[in-house]
């Protein structure tokens, strides 16, 4: 490890041990980033009373990951983001940010966060950059920073307009605006996209997409909708009644099933008698003039497309089937 002497640093003093006390800050940040954990959850439980809110829930989220938590309504998932947020004490467990314990630190361990509500609330008598100027007005954020941040949640033409004339998509998307002011290293949203139309859903699944790509910002996003984890996230942690079902890739748990396939074959209905005749194939049905679905058992596709040649059968097309994480939730559940 390289060491310096005080005398090679020309500074008053106590400068210098605000100077190194910062430095000390922003390495341990860099030592989880390389590590590539930027928020660790520890056996967290907490009680309402009887009911069990959160039972023994840990996870992680990664260095530039879309992380998404998913579950039904009444899983937990509020109380998760409560107890991450430092708005619930948990009863026991830890959560550390950037390796700061929230409980023991909190300005410390969210000094990186930028948090956007479900609900967000804002003055309808002031305009959007008003709303801003007025919220983040203790953490001196230079006005340029709050122009960014709304070019960046696509609202600069909107800037001027009263709160009470956006739309539940544009306060949605002003909340994000004053998350990124402090220009966090990790943003958490809740519900993001509920209670909007398929355009205003789009247009924030796009918006956080963007911010994790160019932005390089850890995003948690919590939402009882399957379609928005399963378009924007890179894992996904499944709760109910407080506790973990599974935490996963995405792309790993919506890997094709090999075993189903989806096949474009001429003449279909000749073809579809000969695929019932062979072993191997557990089912067999007509989807529509030119397709069949097949449930194979003991054989693979290859074979099943070289017995078709051979029988005659002009083969267009193979596809696996695409499972859904509404499938997955579904046998999950059962």
């Amino acid at each position: 490890m390289q060491t310096f002497h005080i005398d090679q640093i020309d500074l008053d003093f106590t400068p210098t041990i605000i100077s190194i006390i910062n430095t000390q800050i922003i390495q341990k940040m860099n030592n989880y980033l390389q590590n590539n954990v930027v928020l660790k959850v520890n056996k967290i439980k907490k009680n309402f009373g009887k009911i069990k809110a959160i039972d023994d829930l840990s996870f992680e989220v990664k260095s530039g990951e879309v992380f998404g938590l998913l579950g039904p309504n009444g899983a937990g998932k509020s109380t998760t983001l409560g107890i991450i947020t430092g708005l619930i004490r948990p009863d026991k467990g830890s959560v550390e940010i950037f390796g700061c314990d929230i409980g023991k630190n909190f300005i410390k361990a969210i000094r990186n966060l930028g948090i956007s509500v479900e609900n967000p609330s804002f003055y309808d008598y002031l305009s959007g950059i008003d709303n801003l100027n007025l919220f983040n007005r203790t953490k001196k954020v230079k006005k340029t920073d709050i122009y960014e941040a709304l070019e960046k949640v696509e609202l600069i033409k909107q800037a001027n307009q009263k709160a009470k004339s956006y739309s539940l998509g544009m306060r949605r998307r002003l909340s994000i605006a004053s998350a990124l002011l402090s220009n966090p290293k990790m943003l958490i949203l809740d519900e993001p996209t509920n209670g909007l139309d398929p355009k205003g859903a789009k247009t924030i699944l796009d918006l956080i997409s963007n911010l994790a790509k160019t932005e390089e910002i850890s995003v948690l996003i919590s939402s009882n909708l399957l379609h928005d984890i399963e378009t924007i996230c890179d894992r996904v942690l499944l709760i109910d009644n407080g506790k973990m079902i599974f935490c996963e890739l995405v792309s790993k748990l919506l890997k094709p099933k090999e075993d189903v396939l989806i096949i474009d074959v001429i003449p279909i209905n000749d073809a579809f008698s000969a695929i019932k005749q062979l072993r191997g194939v557990n089912q067999v049905e007509i989807l529509n003039s030119n397709s069949l679905k097949v449930v194979l058992t003991s054989i693979n596709s290859a074979k099943l497309n070289r017995y078709l040649v051979e029988k005659g059968y002009d083969v267009l097309r193979i596809l696996p089937v695409k499972r859904t994480l509404q499938e997955i939730f579904l046998e999950l559940k059962a």
